[in-house]
């Protein structure tokens, strides 16, 4: 039969998880790998929905002309100088004068959206 000091004295020090000198070290490092794995997440999904962004005002944009540039070509019989002209026509058009009022609201609540996100991705981070 074990003695009952000992026994005390062997739970005692088996109860108590032993303390390290580096362990506040060791702490601030792990929380900085956890961070910069959450920075490079964020930064991932941010370019990818750019990205989505731009690729979506660039289709809302461009389905209002896709009739125009296949007259454009359907007239190459034309010469050089006229399709240029019309060409240069339509591109000022574009930028002129937005595809339709939907298309203006659409963009503009995207990017109302995007700044909500931007702000509280902000508030989060301080």
């Amino acid at each position: 039969m074990a003695e009952p000091d000992f026994e005390a004295q062997l739970t005692r020090m088996f109860a108590e998880a032993p303390s390290f000198p580096d362990a506040p070290l060791f702490n601030a490092e792990v929380a900085a790998k956890l961070d910069r794995g959450w920075t490079m997440r964020r930064m991932f999904i941010g370019l990818a929905g750019t990205a989505a962004g731009l690729i979506a005002a660039f289709q809302i944009l461009s389905s209002r002309f896709s009739s125009e540039v296949t007259q454009l070509s359907r007239n190459s019989g034309h010469n050089l100088q006229t399709e240029l002209d019309a060409g240069y026509a339509k591109f000022n058009a574009l930028f002129a004068s937005p595809g339709s009022s939907e298309a203006v609201w659409l963009a503009a609540c995207l990017a109302v959206v995007a700044l909500a996100f931007a702000v509280t991705r902000m508030v989060e981070d301080f």
